[in-house]
């Protein structure tokens, strides 16, 4: 085994030199700048690698081209746009999007990105919104199918007919309950605008707003409204109407109708009614217990007539 004596002077150094700069790197008071000066290190090569392979300078980047930005357009402005950058078009599956069918929505490699000449794109074009199914809304009112088919994504058109169905009944609609359609799309709502003529319903009895809506449901409308004094009937009721019950009317025609009203009080006269009441400090006399009272027909004590 060799001795420290046997090893080259030189050697000695370098060992010594070797051993001091490991003690003074793993030291306490120089761990800490140890550690910045690797992190340092790393971060120049992260940045290198980047820079050279994912953004490389023009000497690098000498012979590629630039990949364009072909999201928004139609499929054959994109296969345009890649002939004109030597690159060629690729159609990847399409997607379900909100944009129109046939947009480009997505691309790989992205924008801006470098690639060699010839080199193809993968282009991904939007298949349109996923369809969902139209409700059915035929039997209800017309405001309530529009709010149904707002919630449900779809815009709606109504369509008046003549119909036995109440006024504003839908009747109808275009596409039928239950077919797929896009988000978005128009619905067409067939409503009943009522029969053209249509029999005056009796509104006896009825408050002035339960005739109004009586009447609209059949596609008519409230006339002319009177009052007509009457103690026997609630106030607010109807107790006449014109025309009568059971009369043809064309559509939109109006029907007047006469409420109840309290009558007002008769006029009377107090000073008659007052004379015919007795003073309030007297009081009838009562009769005298000792007298008799006479009699047409009775006789006297002593029996003489």
């Amino acid at each position: 085994m060799p001795r420290d004596s046997d090893v080259e002077p030189a050697d000695r150094n370098e060992r010594e030199a070797w051993r001091d700069w490991r003690t003074w790197v793993t030291s306490p008071r120089h761990l800490a700048g140890t550690v910045t000066a690797l992190l340092l290190i790393g971060f120049g090569l992260g940045y290198l690698i980047t820079a050279v392979l994912l953004f490389p300078s023009q000497s690098v980047a000498r012979g590629l081209v630039r990949v364009p930005d072909l999201v928004g357009l139609q499929a054959e402005e994109a296969r345009e746009r890649l002939e004109r950058a030597r690159l060629g078009y690729e159609e990847a599956p399409g997607l379900s999007h909100s944009r129109p069918a046939g947009t480009v929505v997505a691309q790989e490699p992205l924008a801006g990105q470098m690639a060699r000449p010839g080199a193809a794109v993968d282009v991904f074009l939007s298949q349109g919104p996923r369809e969902r199914p139209v409700p059915d809304i035929i039997g209800l009112a017309q405001s309530q199918a529009e709010i149904v088919l707002s919630h449900a994504g779809f815009s709606s058109q109504v369509i008046w007919v003549d119909a036995e169905a109440d006024v504003g009944q839908v009747v109808g609609m275009q596409p039928a309950p239950g077919t797929p359609a896009a988000p978005s799309s128009e619905v067409r709502l067939i409503v009943s605008a009522g029969p053209r003529t249509v029999n005056v319903p009796d509104l006896s009895g009825r408050s002035l707003e339960e005739a109004r809506t009586a009447l609209e449901r059949l596609g008519l409308r409230l006339g002319e409204v009177t009052e007509l004094p009457d103690s026997l009937a609630a106030p607010g009721t109807v107790r006449g109407q014109s025309p009568r019950p059971g009369s043809v009317l064309d559509r939109g025609s109006a029907v007047g109708v006469a409420i109840a009203v309290t009558p007002p009080p008769e006029d009377l006269d107090t000073a008659a009614v007052d004379s015919l009441r007795p003073p309030p400090d007297t009081a009838p006399t009562p009769p005298d217990s000792g007298t008799t009272v006479p009699s047409g027909n009775r006789s006297s004590g002593d029996g003489r007539r």
